[in-house]
């Protein structure tokens, strides 16, 4: 079943005239989203509306004289502690000086009637809004998880401290016991130097500074601890970052020695790199976690990394021509000439089917550029023998440099990846810096290449239909199938017609496809009705049918042509489209009414007065919006779908519930009155009509 719906957005507008409303819930739903609006005008509604669950996602706020201020909404919310992005929309005849309102507390201000810069903004401030509320959740979590950690610590028969800039942010009572300290005495914010003996202070302390500096992932020291009475504990304290109160820490976790050797730098042999250990899981294992200090390391602004990919562009090649054996022994040659010229300091690992990832030190690109040229003048430069053939080895390097919005380990790698696919896509042997994609999109020329590609699937015949039944729940004899309209395009691949729908349907290239649309289901109908049941389909037509007054009298000359009753059709029209041409709808409907056809109002319950909008017209079937059927584990989703479908109901309007997945979702929405379901669950779209409506 077809749905261009992706994310809900939950839209609180201030001021607004239902018009404006509608057009501004049109734009945002053109551009992807399953919206749910309110519209208030005084604060009083302001109040009681703002604390509903799940929370609002946007204000959009008109600004008028006669309505509420941007001020005053601004003010509201600070002072409830609310975090929901203000977005400001001026009139024409506004000379409002749109610098005011940002230092209100607006995060943006557009003009009217603008759908591009309204959906460019909105999308901008959902992802912030996710990624602050995904923030907040997280550092609750990460709290819960750090007293978890503290009791554990607490009961650690080793001593273990945390330190940050040289003070103890955190000992544990074996720390205490240690020393011969108090249980009760606090050490929190103390120096650690205060700790360490006489002799070593200095050096030690010199010594964390820079590994805290660096964001060394692992590293040890030996050194002397002065107890209470004055005794010196010869110790072995292993040193590896953390993080507490989230903030970036060091874990010191020490060990009494018997043996007093003074001050030594150990070091941690946690990532040991051998030609055999470089294929080895555990080592990728341990790669990642020195990755994932790294990441800390840069959000922490303690220095920035680099995570290099490292692909061998001619192992394909290679494996065509001398087979896989060779492959493999050419890629361990190749990893011990790469492993050689990183040298230790730059932990090297493999990925597997040639491809190899690297942490190099350098965090500048310039620094990276050169340090890249000469891996490759050492690797590429000549031909390597392998079983006395001479093979040639190109490498493609793609480079993430880590920084303070980085993200984990498993991120970065696929990032690297992309940036290596990258620079062999642009002929290899060199290297690309990850990009991150812009989300902003050239509207106008996106519409342009649609088109296009639905021009072309017209020309050469390249759409197809597939239905997919609708199953009563309340004993109906009828039969009903939803047509779906899948396009093709020149590689093959088949796309659901709602990806090009909310694009196009306003323009009059959509009218050819409903002509096609209507044309092929009318032949797949008469056949089926050949079998004696009374099948009925649900055909959706886009907007540009509803302004084009020759549209109906062809549709209804094509049916009696095709000898299909017009009864046997029912028209399915788009809430957006509803909203979109409110002066031509009723009229359009009266006349598929007068034809005999049903109508169909699909993708409802999105507008900010849905019941109101369809109140004056004549609607058989009334087909929800699938995002009213995603998490109904939810109490809030349950309780949504249960009042719409009962107040539509109460209306006398037949309800079909789409998007059933399962028969767990199946359940409430036969508990709450509803006339059909469909969805995938019962069986996916068919390029056939074989469902079997008595089984």
């Amino acid at each position: 079943m077809e749905s261009g719906s992706t994310e809900t957005l939950r839209v609180l507008m201030v001021g607004a005239a239902q018009e404006e409303a509608d057009a501004c819930l049109n734009a945002l739903r053109e551009s992807g989203y399953a919206t749910r609006a309110d519209l208030v005008n005084d604060p009083k509604e302001l109040s009681s509306k703002i604390s509903v669950l799940p929370p609002w996602d946007l204000l959009i706020t008109i600004n008028k004289p006669e309505s509420m201020g941007t001020s005053q909404v601004c003010d509201f919310l600070s002072q409830q502690n609310i975090d929901l992005p203000v977005i400001v929309m001026l009139t024409a005849d506004d000379d409002t000086d749109p610098l005011s309102f940002v230092k209100m507390g607006a995060r943006a201000v557009i003009p009217m009637d603008d759908g591009d810069y309204l959906t460019t903004i909105t999308a901008r401030e959902f992802d912030a809004l996710k990624a602050r509320r995904h923030h907040r959740r997280m550092s609750v979590a990460l709290y819960e998880s750090e007293k978890q950690r503290r009791i554990l610590l607490d009961d650690q028969v080793d001593p273990v401290i945390y330190i940050s800039h040289g003070k103890i942010q955190y000992a544990n009572a074996a720390f205490s016991t240690l020393l011969g300290l108090s249980k009760n005495e606090r050490l929190d914010g103390r120096a650690f130097k205060e700790f360490i003996s006489e002799k070593d202070q200095k050096d030690v302390e010199e010594f964390l500074f820079n590994v805290e500096d660096s964001g060394q992932a692992f590293a040890a020291v030996q050194c002397s601890l002065s107890g209470k009475d004055g005794t010196e504990i010869s110790t072995r304290t292993v040193i590896s970052a953390t993080s507490y109160h989230e903030q970036f820490a060091l874990s010191l976790q020490i060990h009494a020695d018997s043996e007093e050797e003074g001050i030594k730098d150990i070091p941690a042999q946690v990532f040991h790199r051998s030609e055999e250990t470089v294929f080895d899981s555990k080592h990728f294992d341990q790669f990642q976690q020195l990755v994932d200090v790294a990441v800390q390391k840069a959000v922490s602004g303690k220095g920035k990394d680099t995570l290099c990919c490292i692909y061998i562009d001619t192992l394909k090649e290679i494996n065509a021509e001398h087979g896989r054996g060779v492959c493999q022994r050419l890629v361990a040659v190749v990893a011990k000439e790469i492993g050689a010229f990183l040298g230790d300091t730059r932990p090297f690992t493999n990925l597997g089917g040639g491809s190899f990832v690297a942490l190099l030190r350098e965090g500048e690109e310039e620094k990276i550029r050169r340090k890249v040229t000469d891996l490759l003048a050492t690797v590429t430069t000549k031909d390597v023998e392998v079983e006395g053939k001479l093979l040639q080895v190109k490498l493609s390097l793609g480079a993430v440099i880590f920084g303070e919005t980085s993200d984990d380990a498993k991120t970065m790698l696929s990032q690297s990846r992309q940036a290596a696919v990258m620079a062999y896509k642009q002929g290899g042997n060199q290297l690309c810096f990850y990009q991150k994609r812009r989300d902003v999109k050239p509207v106008h020329s996106v519409e342009k290449h649609l088109a296009g590609l639905v021009s072309q699937a017209l020309k050469n015949k390249k759409l197809k239909l597939t239905y997919q039944p609708l199953i009563p729940l309340s004993g109906s004899s009828l039969e009903y199938y939803e047509v779906s309209l899948n396009i093709i395009d020149g590689q093959g691949r088949e796309h659901k017609g709602s990806v090009f729908r909310p694009k196009l349907e306003k323009i009059s290239l959509w009218n050819k496809v409903d002509q096609w649309q209507l044309i092929e289901a009318s032949k797949a109908l008469k056949a089926k009705r050949k079998e004696g049941n009374d099948t009925r389909l649900l055909v959706q037509l886009g907007g540009y049918a509803v302004t084009d007054e020759k549209f109906l009298p062809w549709m209804n000359v094509a049916l009696k042509a095709a000898g299909i009753p017009t009864s046997a059709l029912a028209v399915e029209l788009s809430e957006t489209n509803i909203a979109r041409y409110t002066d031509r709808i009723g009229e359009f409907f009266k006349e598929l009414k007068t034809m005999g056809c049903q109508t169909v109002v699909r993708d409802f319950g999105c507008s900010v007065n849905p019941l109101a909008a369809i109140e004056n017209l004549d609607v058989d079937l009334v087909m929800l919006d699938t995002s009213f059927t995603r998490d109904l584990d939810e109490r809030a989703r349950l309780d949504e779908l249960r009042k719409l479908i009962t107040d539509l109901t109460q209306t006398g309007k037949q309800v079909i519930v789409p998007g059933i997945e399962s028969a767990e979702d199946m359940s409430p929405v036969w508990q709450f009155g509803a006339n059909y379901i469909g969805g995938n669950f019962l069986q996916p779209p068919s390029e056939r009509m074989n469902f079997n409506f008595d089984g």
